[in-house]
This record gives C-alpha cells, structure tokens and sequence, in this order.
C-alpha cells in the first residue's frame, strides 16, 4: 500500500553535522520532505525503567534519512527525534519510518 496520500503534510529536517567549539550542535543543511505530522502527548518506558514524554511523531517514507538527535521543524515549531520506528509491511520490507519527536529545547 502507497503512503503517497497519507503523506500530505511538509517537514524541515535538520540533521546534525557536527558540535561547535561551545558543545552545541550544529545542524546540517535542511531537507524538505512530506510526512504524516501527528500531535500526540504519550509517556513511553525506557529500558533503563524511566519514562519519557514524547510531545508529537512523524510517519515518513521508508527512504528518507533520519537519525536520533536530528531536528525536525513543523508548523513553527522545533523537535528532537529520540527513536524511530522502522514499521515492517506484510513481507518484512520497511514500510515506512515512524519518528518520535520531543519539543526543542535549546541549550
């Protein structure tokens, strides 16, 4: 099943490049891609037995790019990824990438 319809809303992805002098991460060249952005507040466990808030999640295409840690921007706001979900199809194959997202915080 395509996700092509599903898939209509934009996200700007910010993947890291580097650290600055000051410890600071400094972002990479942005990528625009479409994505299902779903705002949603869910306390998921951790293995180490705490909890995390995730503030929102993005479904992407199986083919884009993305790694914890990296910034994704939506609707004005900014995200931290900290997990992605490669959801399987009905033969194993990656169907698309489900990403979890907290609220930016600077440092």
């Amino acid at each position: 099943m395509s996700l092509g319809g599903l898939l209509n809303q934009t996200i700007n992805h910010y993947p890291k490049s580097s650290y600055g002098a000051d410890g600071r991460a400094v972002d990479g060249i942005v990528v625009t891609m479409s994505a299902r952005f779903i705002a949603k507040t869910k306390r998921i466990l951790l293995p180490s037995g705490d909890t995390l808030t995730i503030d929102a999640y993005a479904i992407v295409d199986q083919d884009e790019s993305i790694n914890t840690n990296d910034r994704i921007d939506y609707d004005g706001q900014k995200y931290k990824v900290v997990d992605i979900y490669k959801a399987p199809d009905g033969n194993g194959d990656v169907h698309h990438q489900e990403v979890k997202l907290i609220k930016w915080q600077e440092t």
